[in-house]
């Protein structure tokens, strides 16, 4: 990789003013995070509150560059936007350090200090993010990310613009990932993906501390998990669009249900949905189904329905929807954002292709090493605690199972998709190999709250098995 890289011209290494332009991009948008966390006594100001506005920030200024593309009419692209935008951030931010956002958490839902097999399974957590850093050098290798993600980003440059799309794989698909990476696109050593590795570590620290509410003890080995689980480091090293999607619906739902861990006032919570929305339509076009459907048993499960929270998401996620068909439908890129369908799937027996997506389903959630492992855990931990084998409902419980729920409806609605495309006769969705490469991945979009119910489960059974070897009248 290296070898072509300098063959091409590439500079690994060297310095640059776009270099320097990226690192300073980084830099305020982390500073700009802080000054959004409310001032000292007003509220939670941890780890997991600034990897929120992190992640908040990162979508408002690449919104902007959206929004003023399409506003132009040609879709033209200008970097000095995001200086605009950061500056309206810093203003904003005015407002958020004074608005009450949320008080400390209960005692009983707060960890202790870390053991030292916690503080081992954080050390191993930052070590499989850092190991992602070693490909930020490289150029850009894989193959939907050289025709498509990354192909974009350096037509935005060429073309002046959202024009470039046409240049690159399924032009219909949203640009809001290559948008990220243009950002830094100029710079010879990380190309636009540094702010994609920083994008993941902040969302680590917020399912970090969504753990820390539903299973203190555990909250370290979920981590590790997270980040070391082979498809998500995969996405997230070869910059597909799943990570980012699964980011985008990760911080909606979160923002949503939050009860104060993460010292979200309420407005921020409302506007927070409307981007994190948005971002779902302008990532990846084959997440929002899924999420519709997800959604909906979220507000089954969910107390209060009527929590304007939930439902804010649905907005972002229409005008970003709407916005890019109508660019799509003005511009005549010659394509669609409706899938091609052959018609294939209707000449083939009905259990023949039944069988085709059960198969190649299964190889992606029970046997591959990506899933497979973390699949069977979890339905072991789940039915266990179900079964008697919890120690009682525990604080972040209630959570934990909505989150629960919400990532199953997902993962479901995954299979329905691809169900339906089979039957429909899409000409890679209903092939083995499409399902075998693609449906595993799909899955990366409800990952964490599958992890989150996974992890509150197995807090619950070792719990249980902790009372039963302590002895009795000692004090826990």
């Amino acid at each position: 990789m290296l070898e072509e890289a300098l063959a091409v011209g590439a500079q690994p290494l060297g310095w640059s003013r776009a270099l320097g332009g990226e690192l300073l991009l980084c830099v305020l948008l982390a500073g700009c995070a802080w000054w959004w966390l409310p001032a000292p006594g007003r509220g939670v100001r941890s780890a997991g509150a600034w990897g929120v506005r992190f992640l908040l920030l990162i979508w408002w200024v690449v919104l902007w560059h959206y929004t003023w593309a399409l506003r132009s009419g040609t879709g033209a692209l200008n970097p000095d936007v995001t200086w605009l935008a950061l500056v309206v951030a810093a203003a904003i931010g005015f407002v958020a350090r004074r608005s009450p956002a949320g008080g400390p958490l209960p005692a009983a839902a707060l960890p202790s200090v870390a053991a030292p097999a916690g503080r081992l399974a954080i050390t191993l957590a930052a070590l499989f993010y850092a190991a992602q850093a070693v490909h930020l050098v490289f150029p850009y290798q894989w193959t939907d990310t050289r025709t498509m993600w990354a192909c974009r980003a350096f037509k935005f440059v060429t073309r002046g613009g959202l024009a470039g799309v046409s240049d690159c794989l399924d032009p219909a698909r949203p640009p809001l990932h290559s948008i990220v990476l243009w950002l830094g696109i100029g710079d010879p050593l990380f190309q636009g993906r540094l702010l994609p590795f920083l994008m993941m570590g902040a969302f680590g620290l917020v399912l970090y501390a969504v753990l820390q509410r539903v299973a203190p003890r555990l909250a370290p080995w979920g981590l590790l998990w997270f980040f070391a689980t082979d498809t998500l480091f995969r996405d997230a090293i070869t910059n597909y669009a799943g990570a980012p999607e699964m980011m985008a619906i990760g911080v909606a739902v979160i923002v949503a249900t939050d009860d104060g861990g993460l010292g979200v006032a309420r407005w921020l919570s409302l506007a927070g949905g409307v981007l994190a929305g948005a971002a779902i339509a302008l990532v990846k076009r084959d997440g929002l189904p899924e999420y519709v459907a997800a959604f909906a048993v979220l507000v089954l499960v969910s107390r209060n329905r009527r929590d304007l929270r939930l439902w804010v998401p649905l907005l972002g996620i229409a005008a970003g929807y709407a916005s890019w068909a109508f660019w799509l439908r003005g511009m005549q890129v010659g394509s669609r954002l409706a899938p091609a369908l052959s018609g294939a799937g209707a000449s083939e027996p009905a259990w023949r292709v039944i069988g085709r997506l059960l198969f190649g389903v299964q190889g992606q959630v029970f046997s591959h090493y990506g899933w497979g492992a973390f699949v069977w855990a979890w339905i072991i931990v789940a039915v266990w605690a179900a079964t008697g084998g919890g120690n009682g409902e525990r604080p972040g419980g209630d959570l934990a199972r909505r989150y629960g729920w919400f990532g199953l409806a997902g993962w479901f609605a995954t299979l329905g998709a691809y169900g339906a495309l089979s039957f429909l006769g899409h000409p890679e969705m209903s092939s083995l190999f499409g399902i075998r490469t693609g449906f595993g991945r799909h899955l990366l979009h409800f990952f964490p709250f599958c992890l989150v119910h996974a992890t509150a489960a197995a807090e619950r059974v070792a719990g249980r098995q902790l009372s039963a070897r302590r002895p009795a009248g000692s004090v826990p």
